[in-house]
């Protein structure tokens, strides 16, 4: 089976500060993958190197989805996947049914799709649907986003921080659709604080450090604040 996500040896240096550093990554359909890292470990600069928005930083190595190379053919390898910012980036006089009809028209994707059906699969209310989004929780305009993504059938989800700012609930219910999205086959890159959540989800965690990433194992049952501690200086 092919990668649905190849990293190959990228390093990233911004301002004179090398950010990753031969950083290594590969992700499979259907499977879901939770990137850990204090603040400014670089967690962010991955996602957006991913999506060919480094900007000015002098940028190495290689990034394929499903095989494509996202620097030789960007909007080819961009189309395979859909991106949910830590804050949700929806247009608030929209409604959740015009938002995804608009981001459809904008990505070429077969109008004829049921957006009804997406938003149901991801959970939002369907009184809300026609509402505009302006007066959507942080977690309904997630959920119109998500919808997008089934929407546009995108193989790779890339989620940053998704369960900031969340109440109790509405990350039980966006841990639920991660697992939805897998199910569905779509592999899943989460960039997150929220390790309890992570071990809801996730089928690996890696941890963000010294611009490389490298695997952890972690027991829900014996979490602690010493061992979260240990873990973010680098001694797990």
């Amino acid at each position: 089976m092919t990668e649905l996500l190849s990293i190959q040896r990228l390093s990233l240096n911004f301002a004179g500060r090398e950010i990753l550093n031969q950083l290594e990554l590969k992700l499979m359909p259907g499977e879901v993958v939770s990137v850990l890292g204090s603040n400014g470990a670089g967690k962010s600069t991955l996602l957006k190197s991913i999506l060919g928005l480094h900007g000015s930083a002098q940028q190495t190595g290689n990034i394929l989805i499903s095989g494509i190379d996202i620097e030789l053919s960007r909007h080819e390898a961009i189309s395979q996947l859909a991106y949910v910012p830590e804050q949700p980036a929806v247009y608030g006089h929209l409604s959740a049914i015009e938002n995804i009809r608009y981001f459809l028209s904008l990505s070429a994707v077969d109008q004829a799709i049921d957006t009804a059906k997406c938003l149901a699969t991801a959970g939002l209310p369907e009184l809300a649907w026609h509402r505009p989004c302006s007066e959507y929780s942080k977690g309904m305009k997630q959920k119109v986003m998500l919808a997008f993504a089934l929407a546009k059938q995108a193989k790779l989800l890339l989620l940053d921080e998704p369960n900031s700012g969340l109440d109790p609930q509405a990350t039980e219910e966006l841990n639920q659709l991660i697992l939805r999205c897998k199910e569905q086959g779509m592999g899943v890159l989460v960039v997150t604080h929220d390790v309890l959540s992570a071990l809801e989800f996730s089928d690996r965690l890696l941890m963000l450090n010294d611009g490389k990433l490298q695997p952890v194992t972690l027991d829900k049952s014996n979490l602690s604040i010493e061992s979260l501690k240990r873990l973010y200086q680098g001694q797990v």
